[in-house]
């Protein structure tokens, strides 16, 4: 007979316990697998519907590590940068405060402001030269370059690779000086004394004092000083004509000692200087006074002596309110003016200014260039919002921008008021020490308020604070997200190991019985079962 083997008595519960089987084995191995690695399968596919779920997780998961990585780096260039300016800041109003605490009588004084100034320059400079992993922090989006290029060579001037000579800070400040002084060290003014004649060859008569302005006092930029109107008098003695400039002619004034003025009649000239502010001269007739006087002139034997002195008084004024009013401005505008230019503006060619003198001795102003002039910021410049040069993205949908540039007004402002200090001040032997001192003070202080004084170095800092606390908050955020998910994603492809082990101490067991009763019913056979 013959039997179809599928298809025999106990051939279809054999299969089926064969499958079983099987089926136990390979739970066995799943398990056993489960608990040596801790994870619920081996592939993606093995997590069922939970791939999905943990694809994505472990996508946002990788984006996460990615924006903690930058954060951390951004937040300890934001710290450095915020360290570096507080420092700026705090040396120039250091600075501002040792100006407006100093006895403006002695030329120690004078001397410790210039020494204090200069070395808060050099810090000043080396604090933006600050770098943090191999990036400098001050060159906007160029973090590659030295943004600042050395103290020295800002001062002194260098000779660059090609040979050429480059002019520092004290150069340009020293060719603005002299050419607001001009040849006569009175800011450009022609003063003709009595019995002189006029620059329109009208002879004065012995009684009369007469100036003329530069016609650069006018110009645009101006040097020099530019009479403001006519002088104003008191008492009857002393009267003035005034010719104001027109069609390029340089304004002009005469006073004349009319008769013999009385003890405290006086003449109040009032000239402007080239950056908008203006000094004030008083000149007091006196029944005596000093002949190197700048405030009081003797009443002489007859008018025309008085004249004589008026003349020589009105001399002594103009010098000294050159050498200090008007050096100070001049030293003032020229450090704002080197301070103001970089690497883009010069290669765009407007600055900085440099003051060229013609064989007649008029200056004029030369935009200056990197071959003849040290430029001083060698960083990324634009018209963008500086903060805007660095960016960190915290998140999907979030960026956080802490960039910054060395050459910010604010920052310029005060490198440029420690240069007035520095290199303005007067020395121990000056005989004006006292008021070259109060008008440099008053030139650095307006600079150096830029500290404190919106726009300032320390909206800046807050910027640049206002963003560490961003990253700070970001890095919050992100670290709790990622927790959530690390847990979402260790639900779903972890194996917990009490519950695996149970499972497969279960397993085993069943495995074990069911072995025992295959092998059982292998040895059964009708022999067996009758006996």
């Amino acid at each position: 007979m013959t039997t179809i083997t599928p298809f025999a008595a106990g051939s279809y519960t054999t299969t089926r316990n064969t499958t079983q089987l099987l089926a136990l084995k390979n739970q066995l191995n799943t398990l056993s697998t489960q608990l040596s690695t801790g994870l619920t399968a081996q592939t993606y596919g093995g997590l069922g519907t939970g791939r999905s779920t943990a694809l994505s997780a472990q996508s946002t998961l990788s984006a996460l590590t990615g924006y903690a990585a930058g954060i951390t780096a951004a937040q300890t260039r934001t710290q450095v940068a915020v360290t570096s300016l507080t420092q700026v800041a705090t040396l120039g109003s250091s600075t501002q405060t040792t100006l407006e605490n100093g006895s403006q009588s002695t030329a120690v004084n004078s001397t410790a402001s210039k020494t204090l100034a200069q070395n808060n320059l050099e810090a000043a400079l080396d604090a933006l030269n600050q770098s943090a992993g191999g990036s400098y922090l001050f060159g906007g989006s160029n973090t590659s370059t030295q943004p600042v290029v050395d103290a020295d060579k800002i001062l002194n001037g260098t000779t660059d690779s090609s040979g050429n000579t480059l002019a520092g800070l004290k150069t340009v400040v020293s060719e603005q000086v002299t050419a607001d002084l001009g040849a006569g060290s009175n800011g450009r003014l022609t003063q003709t004394s009595p019995g002189g004649t006029t620059p329109t060859g009208t002879t004065l008569s012995t009684t009369q004092v007469g100036i003329t302005e530069d016609t650069s006092a006018r110009s645009t930029p101006a040097f020099g000083f530019a009479l403001a109107g006519a002088p104003t008098t008191t008492g009857s003695a002393l009267t003035t004509t005034y010719t104001p400039a027109a069609s390029g002619s340089p304004a002009s004034f005469t006073v004349n000692v009319a008769t013999q003025p009385a003890v405290g009649d006086n003449m109040t000239l009032t000239l402007n200087l080239p950056d908008g502010t203006s000094t004030t001269l008083t000149l007091t007739a006196a029944a005596a006074a000093d002949t190197n006087s700048t405030t009081s002139f003797a009443i002489g034997g007859d008018a025309s002596a008085t004249a004589t002195n008026l003349s020589a008084t009105l001399n002594n004024a103009l010098k000294s309110a050159a050498s200090s009013t008007l050096t100070a401005s001049a030293t003032a505008r020229a450090a704002t003016n080197f301070f103001s230019a970089s690497g883009a503006t010069v290669a765009a060619g407007t600055a900085p200014l440099r003051v060229t003198t013609d064989a007649n001795g008029e200056p004029s102003y030369t935009p200056g260039k990197a071959t003849d002039t040290v430029i001083w910021y060698q960083g990324e410049d634009g018209n963008s919002d500086p903060r805007s040069t660095q960016s960190v993205q915290v998140s999907a949908t979030s960026t956080v921008q802490t960039g910054v540039r060395a050459n910010e007004t604010p920052i310029a402002n005060v490198l440029a008021g420690l240069a007035t200090v520095a290199l303005g001040m007067p020395s121990s032997s000056d005989t004006n020490a006292t008021a070259i001192y109060n008008a440099v003070s008053s030139r650095a202080q307006t600079l150096l308020s830029s500290t404190d004084t919106s726009p300032s170095v320390q909206d800046t800092v807050t910027e640049l604070s206002l963003a560490s606390t961003r990253l700070s908050n970001a890095a919050t955020t992100n670290t709790a997200t990622q927790n959530t998910l690390q847990n979402t994603l260790d639900g779903i492809e972890q194996a917990p190991t009490e519950e695996v082990a149970t499972k497969l101490l279960d397993l085993q067991n069943r495995l074990q019985a069911s072995y025992q009763i295959t092998a059982s019913l292998s040895k059964l056979s009708l022999v067996n079962y009758i006996s």
